[in-house]
């Protein structure tokens, strides 16, 4: 029998063939984050249960669907179904953070693009600054560092928008600092 924690977020960005995960207290506390990769729909089912069992989530976060990757789009789908699946199966809730939310979350922050978000994401979290990649022209592919700090967007924004919480002020501008639960 696996216990659930209490206020624990998994987040899981997905991709094409990649996914990206983040594990956040409610309080704000980034616990964990990572990527793993998967060739097919069993791979992807293993590397989410394996999440599931290793970080005892209360809820499961999700990206809404978007228009934002529109050639794997049936890929995304496919698997964002076998993670709630899977979610379900452990008696772990689901939710989804729509485009339009998770936009006006960061908005609040100048964020216009997810480089602008890694960035803001630096500042909440110091140990992250290292990682920040450059912003890129058009034309290259996206640095495969990029995949954290969306997940880590997409759990904060969920922390954001999910009326949970009471976003605090601080000097270095992170929106956990002083949270009170509600």
């Amino acid at each position: 029998m696996s216990t659930i924690q209490p206020n624990r977020i998994l987040a899981v960005e997905i991709r094409a063939a990649r996914l990206g995960y983040a594990v956040l207290e409610l309080t704000g506390e980034l616990r964990d984050f990572g990527a793993a990769t998967f060739s097919s729909g069993d791979t992807a089912r293993r590397r989410i249960a394996r999440l599931l069992r290793i970080y005892h989530p209360s809820i499961l976060v999700l990206r809404g669907a978007g228009s934002r990757y529109p050639r794997n789009m049936k890929i995304r789908r496919a698997v964002a179904r076998i993670a709630r699946d899977h979610a379900k199966n452990a008696s772990v809730p689901s939710a989804c953070v729509s485009e339009r939310s998770f936009k006006s979350f960061f908005n609040q922050y100048s964020c216009h693009d997810k480089y602008d978000i890694a960035v803001a994401i630096s500042k909440w979290y110091p140990e992250l600054a290292w990682r920040v990649p450059q912003a890129l022209k058009f034309y290259d592919p996206e640095p495969s560092q990029m995949l954290y700090f969306d997940s880590i967007a997409l759990a904060s924004a969920y922390l954001a928008v999910s009326n949970k919480i009471q976003l605090g002020n601080s000097e270095n501008g992170n929106p956990f600092t002083g949270l009170q639960v509600t």
